[in-house]
């Protein structure tokens, strides 16, 4: 949103944290001094996520080792917990994180707007890039980036909200039970939606049942009185929250619709009948489609006007883009995987055009002891396929019924001979989870070489 004023006025650092001397006008937050800008306030985490967040990632390096870095990249100020000779502002913490936390709160407190909270094992990002391109035609919005999205995306999140933003959207994610209330508390949704609860890092809880109820607790950090949960129609007898409202392709959903091939909708939303032509077609999509009409219903926003907006949205990249090269389509799946969302993607390439079907598949991770089983399921779904080949411990051993072929890792595979076997009118699926393909630019180096 554009604004004339800073993201973070000196008085407003001073009332949060104390530091009396503080003088500087802070336009940006900044927790990596590789991408720290002009005028940043760069906060050096240790990273260790502490007890609370005890399953978090750990990272070896210490922000406290690149507040030099930061400064010469141009940071006017940094936060530190501990004493380090510094040429500009320095607010000393007794720890970082939390200082980022005390931030981030401070940012959702004097924030007039309304929040919504997005949480669930699939497709997150996606309505959260929705959302963001709904909203922001209507009034200013802000909106979490990336997969910001757990004990420290989410509050950099907060912190980077501009004061005057009529709306803000933040996805809350979790690796381990017990991380989703905190987060949903420090954010205090006036909406908190459950897209969905899948097998997704189910290795890290008991069963299904516990992961439903961790998704579930994002109501704990709804306003009080006037919080409304949002939920699929299947879970509404789980909830225990006086105001939701629930979707799915069932009768019995407050917003609802009938699934079939087309692109043009009939939804009903609590009531009032719309029409809406939507870009996308499947289950998977178009649930995804009534969630979001039941977050702007939440939000008091007219049915008619978010019918007009959706028809434009389109899917962030990594999350089912279609690419066309030389007549070769590649559906670029490559920002993570789940058995649900793979075994859908599967189905959509099964469904594709008359050329060859093929599809490369990184392991899914985080299955913990049903990960042999799940790769396995996967593998069945393949029969009808040309070709797969598979990258990852998760499918080493696992067999197929199609032309098949296993690689350990991505960085061996020969992105240059690929392309020779591959004629105008194939698709090539490219799916996997985030650290197979997303993470290492696959999609992009196989897009450079289909097109030389």
């Amino acid at each position: 949103m554009n604004s004339n004023r800073p993201l973070w006025r000196p008085e407003e650092i001073r009332a949060v944290f104390g530091c009396e001397n503080f003088k500087v006008e802070i336009e940006g937050i900044s927790i990596d001094s590789r991408s720290t800008v002009q005028n940043d306030l760069f906060i050096a985490l240790s990273g260790d996520p502490g007890p609370r967040f005890g399953g978090g990632d750990r990272d070896a390096r210490d922000g406290h080792d690149f507040v030099g870095s930061a400064v010469e990249n141009g940071a006017a100020s940094v936060m530190v917990h501990r004493d380090l000779e510094s040429s500009v502002a320095s607010i000393l913490v007794e720890d970082t994180l939390a200082g980022l936390w005390q931030l981030g709160a401070a940012a959702r407190k004097r924030c007039s707007g309304k929040i919504v909270a997005i949480t669930g094992s699939s497709g997150k990002t996606t309505m959260r890039y929705w959302l963001e391109s709904v909203l922001q035609s209507i009034a200013p919005t802000h909106a979490s980036v990336g997969s910001l999205n757990n004990h420290w995306g989410l509050p950099l999140s907060l912190s980077r909200m501009p004061s005057g933003c009529a709306y803000g959207v933040f996805e809350i994610g979790t690796n381990h039970e017990g991380e989703i209330a905190p987060l949903a508390e420090l954010a205090s949704p006036d909406v908190a939606l459950v897209l969905n609860v899948l097998p997704a890092h189910i290795g890290n809880f008991k069963d299904m049942v516990a992961l439903r109820t961790e998704k579930l607790s994002i109501k704990h950090g709804l306003v009080e009185n006037d919080g409304v949960l949002i939920l699929p129609v299947e879970l509404a007898r789980f909830a225990n929250h006086q105001q939701t409202i629930t979707f799915g392709i069932s009768p019995d959903a407050d917003v609802s619709s009938v699934l079939n091939d087309s692109t043009l909708l009939d939804i009903d939303v609590c009531g009032e009948k719309i029409e809406c032509r939507v870009p996308f077609v499947g289950k998977e999509r178009v649930e995804s489609i009534l969630a979001l009409f039941a977050v702007l219903k939440a939000l008091d926003i007219k049915s008619s006007i978010a019918a007009q907006r959706v028809g434009t949205l389109e899917l962030p990249e990594g999350r089912g883009n279609r690419v066309t090269v030389g007549g070769i389509v590649v559906v670029d799946d490559s920002y993570n995987a789940n058995p649900v969302s793979m075994a859908m993607s599967l189905t959509a390439l099964q469904q594709s055009g008359k050329g060859k079907k093929i599809a490369l598949l990184g392991e899914m991770l985080e299955l913990g002891e049903t990960s042999l089983d799940a790769h396995r399921q996967i593998s069945r779904l393949c029969m009808d396929l040309d070709e797969v080949i598979s990258f990852g411990e998760g499918f080493k051993g696992v067999s197929f019924e199609c032309n098949h072929r296993h690689i350990r890792d991505v960085a061996v595979f020969d992105l240059d001979e690929f392309p020779k076997h591959l004629n105008p009118g194939d698709t090539v699926l490219v799916k996997g989870s985030n650290k197979v393909f997303w993470k290492n630019g696959f999609v992009n180096d196989l897009v450079k070489r289909l097109a030389r």
